[in-house]
C-alpha cells in the first residue's frame, strides 16, 4: 500500500481499520505508530487523526507516549530544518505571509506565544515548526514549550480514541466535546494566536 496515498491515509479516520493495521506489523507496531507521528506532521493532514487513531489502537498510556515521541522527534527535525535551509526553501512549504506572522508573534511574545500555540491543535505544527525554526527564538525555548505545549491536546485526543475502542458512542460524543472545548479555548485566544501580528519595535 502507498504510504502517500489517500487511501491509506483514510485509516486514521476508522479506529478499528487502524487497530488491523497495527497489529499487521507485530513487533514493529510502536515504530509504526511514532513514524505515522512524524510523517503526518509534515504533511497538511490533520495531526489530532493520528492521535485519536494511536490511543484506539494502544490504549490511554502507551498511545499517548508513542503519539508524543513522534510529534516531538518531528519537531525537532523541522526546527533543524528550517534552520539550515532558511525561508527560501521552506516558504516553499509553508506560505510566506503565515510564516512572517507567526515569527513576528514568537519575536514580541517569546515562549508564552509559543506554549499557546502548542495548547490549540488548530494551529498547524508545520507552521509552528518551521516558524520557531525561522525565528530567532532559542532551541531549549522551543523544546520545552513543546514538550508541555503538546502534551494536553495530545492526551486528549488519544483518550478519545481508547474511548472509542471501549465505548464507540462515547467517544464519538467526547470528540465532540473535545474539540468544542479546544474551539472556545482558541476562540478566547484569537487575539494572541491568529490576530494581527505586532509590529516589530522601533530602534
Amino acid at each position: 500500500m502507498d504510504f502517500f496515498d489517500a487511501e491509506f491515509w483514510s485509516i486514521f479516520m476508522d479506529p478499528e481499520k487502524y487497530r488491523a493495521f497495527i497489529d499487521q506489523l507485530g513487533p514493529w507496531a510502536p515504530v509504526g505508530a511514532v513514524g505515522a507521528m512524524i510523517v503526518v506532521s509534515f504533511l497538511p493532514l490533520p495531526a489530532e487523526t493520528v492521535a485519536v487513531a494511536n490511543g484506539a489502537a494502544f490504549g490511554r498510556l502507551e498511545g499517548f507516549i508513542l503519539t508524543w515521541i513522534g510529534a516531538m522527534i518531528a519537531a525537532i527535525i523541522a526546527f533543524c530544518l528550517a534552520r539550515a535551509l532558511g525561508a527560501p526553501i521552506v516558504n516553499r512549504f509553508v506560505p510566506k505571509k503565515t510564516l512572517a506572522g507567526f515569527e513576528a508573534r514568537v519575536r514580541r511574545r517569546g515562549a508564552p506565544f509559543l506554549l499557546l500555540a502548542r495548547m490549540i491543535p488548530f494551529v498547524p505544527y508545520t507552521v509552528v515548526n518551521y516558524g520557531s525554526g525561522l525565528s530567532p527564538v532559542p532551541f531549549r525555548t522551543y523544546l520545552w514549550t513543546s514538550a508541555i505545549g503538546m502534551a494536553p491536546p495530545i492526551f486528549a485526543f488519544v483518550c478519545v480514541g481508547a474511548l472509542m475502542m471501549e465505548q464507540p458512542w462515547i467517544g464519538w460524543v467526547s470528540l465532540g466535546a473535545v474539540l468544542l472545548v479546544f474551539g472556545l479555548l482558541a476562540y478566547y485566544l484569537r487575539d494572541h494566536l491568529f490576530g494581527k501580528a505586532p509590529a516589530p519595535e522601533q530602534s
